[in-house]
């Protein structure tokens, strides 16, 4: 049942309402904010709504850009409950999971050294484009949406974040480290004048983790643009006018559909460069998919790069796979390739650390040369199986139902913690949860 109300309204506000309303006689109704009236909220929970798990503390607030269609992208949201609320186009909010609770839609990110912001975050989809401003109607609406969600959390004007900034990609083809770069989602609320409608007074200097040495920088003009300092104001006079104050713009970062020079299959089509849904036509007129090219390096300047719609749901966040991503376990797993926290499911069925890989040495030679196939999941931790007296909460804690944690069941089947019933895993399943 949809239902209207002013959203989120705090304690403080409720408590400060019912004194008004005892200490006037005669008050007919309890007086409400007027900016609150501005928002327009119904319920359109996910499914997954109840099963998900709350979140230890809030710390950071994300925003989105659905890159599609307003229904298309609402459907998707629900479905697979990807985001806290989504801002339609006509200023109407749609609560999709409870605001305590965690929701799937950072992905592999990081943030200060603080990996898989889901847990620490709420996600806000804007419905839009990461290059096209937002309508009057959003503005207002998420000016107040977020202006309740600070006051309620106390999360500072910095700690409000684009999906662009805290996104992260793993080694691949293109870029042999960890880096930034993977999502140029929501950038356009990284711009000082869109912050400044939205009510935000300021945004993060610097990214620290690229400070830091933990992440590199793939994509230097979306990087440029996302720590862009404030425009500088230049005074311009007309003629027999006094001077003015004029700020110059900060540009776009430039965007290409077709390979060249600047731009490879990486930079058009982010992690999606391989996917069976992206088409590539060659200047032949010849057509492969992602999944159906293997020289990549060969690709020639002028193929244009086509993408299906919205980016797919990713069943399997974090896994990679060897002749897909890369056809060397460092190419996707970099310097941890042989750590613990890198696990590899091979094509038979084996599944081994990269520790315990590296330790065997009748089994070092698979960390140079791994089968094709062999999928691999890097930071995470090997919980080990389930037993009658040793459920998954006593495995993984609090992140037993994680929508990144991952149960692999005695006949092979992978599922993540979205599809998991406690009370029906069989015995022998495999638990992997993230460090």
């Amino acid at each position: 049942m949809k239902t209207h109300c002013t959203e989120e309204l705090t304690r403080r506000d409720i408590v400060k309402m019912a004194v008004a309303f005892l200490l006037v006689p005669g008050m007919a109704e309890i007086p409400v904010p007027a900016h609150a009236n501005q928002l327009r909220i119904e319920n359109r929970f996910s499914p997954l709504n109840k099963k998900r798990p709350k979140r230890p503390y809030t710390r950071y607030i994300i925003l989105h850009t659905t890159e599609g269609e307003e229904e298309g992208s609402l459907r998707k949201i629900v479905r697979f409950g990807e985001a806290h609320y989504c801002v339609c186009l006509s200023g109407r909010v749609c609560r999709i999971i409870d605001k305590n609770k965690l929701a799937k839609h950072a992905g592999r990110s990081m943030w200060e050294g603080i990996s898989g912001i889901d847990r620490y975050s709420i996600g806000i989809e804007v419905v839009g484009y990461h290059n096209r401003d937002i309508t009057d109607a959003q503005y207002v609406a998420l000016t107040e949406l977020l202006r309740q969600l600070k006051s309620l959390y106390n999360i500072s004007d910095e700690d409000i974040l684009t999906h662009s900034m805290v996104a992260y990609g793993r080694p691949n083809r293109f870029h042999r480290e960890s880096h930034r770069g993977r999502k140029r989602c929501g950038m356009i609320f990284a711009r000082p004048d869109v912050r400044a409608r939205l009510g935000l007074e300021s945004k993060p200097e610097y990214d620290a983790d690229v400070k830091a040495g933990r992440l590199k920088v793939a994509d230097r003009e979306l990087f440029s643009f996302l720590f862009a300092a404030k425009p500088k104001e230049t005074l311009v006079a007309a003629a027999g006018k006094p001077s003015v104050a004029v700020s110059s713009p900060i540009n776009a970062p430039e965007e290409s559909s077709v390979i060249g020079d600047k731009y490879t299959a990486w930079h058009i089509a982010r992690e999606r460069y391989n996917d069976p849904s992206t088409t590539y036509i060659f200047p032949n007129g010849k057509k492969l998919t992602g999944d159906q090219i293997q020289d990549w390096a060969r690709m020639p300047a002028g193929t244009r790069v086509v993408l299906s719609g919205q980016e797919d749901e990713q069943p399997f966040e974090g896994f990679l796979e060897i002749g897909k991503d890369g056809d060397k376990p460092q190419e996707l797993a970099g310097v941890g390739f042989d750590k613990s926290t890198t696990i590899y499911f091979f094509p038979d069925g084996l599944i081994r650390t990269g520790a315990e890989l590296k330790k065997r040495r009748s089994m070092r030679k698979f960390l140079s040369n791994s089968p094709k196939g062999t999928r691999i999941l890097v930071g995470y931790i090997y919980g080990g199986h389930v037993k009658t007296r040793r459920r998954p909460a006593s495995i993984a804690g609090a992140k037993w139902n994680y929508p990144s944690t991952f149960y692999r069941y005695p006949d092979g089947n992978i599922v993540n913690g979205d599809n998991i019933d406690a009370s029906s895993i069989p015995a022998g399943t495999l638990v992997f949860y993230q460090e």
